[in-house]
């Protein structure tokens, strides 16, 4: 039995995404960057990297940290596991950022964010509090994601 394999036989949810979160930020240190891993593998830690970054510093600290580098990668990987109403969500907070596709600089993208009037700070928090109400269950949503490519989370 692989070490994802275990990971979805755990009886909760929660359970289940923290093992393959470990696994994952373990292997991807090991080969070096998350960007190494599957495809399959990199949807997961981009929705992870998300999330933890939306929990903590909201839409404004996603795009204005080192996260930001991935706001396109991180709308593929919701895509990816078919989370319609926070790929709405994302997209449309994308799109405060006038110029796309969102600059990998930090120092670009923040000059971008610095020169955002008050109406489009308020755009994104207006879709913070859509993600906060979505009844989207992201964790089941990746959950059916892995079982379905478990062969591409290899450990």
């Amino acid at each position: 039995m692989t070490e994802i394999e275990f990971a979805l036989n755990q009886k909760s949810d929660t359970d289940k995404i923290e093992l393959v979160g470990t696994v994952l930020w373990n292997k991807s240190h090991e080969v070096g960057h998350f960007t190494k891993l599957s495809e399959a593998e990199q949807t997961f830690v981009l929705i992870d990297i998300f999330e933890s970054e939306i929990n903590r510093n909201g839409l404004f600290g996603f795009f204005y940290n080192s996260s930001g580098e991935y706001s396109h990668e991180v709308l593929q990987a919701f895509i990816n596991i078919k989370a319609e109403t926070s790929v709405e969500i994302i997209d449309s907070a994308i799109r405060v950022l006038k110029s796309l596709p969102v600059s990998k600089d930090i120092l670009l993208r923040r000059q971008q964010i610095s020169k955002l009037k008050q109406k489009e700070l308020d755009i994104w928090s207006a879709l913070e509090f859509r993600l906060i109400e979505s009844k989207e269950d992201i964790v089941k949503l990746l959950i059916n994601y892995i079982a379905l490519h478990k062969t591409d989370f290899e450990y």
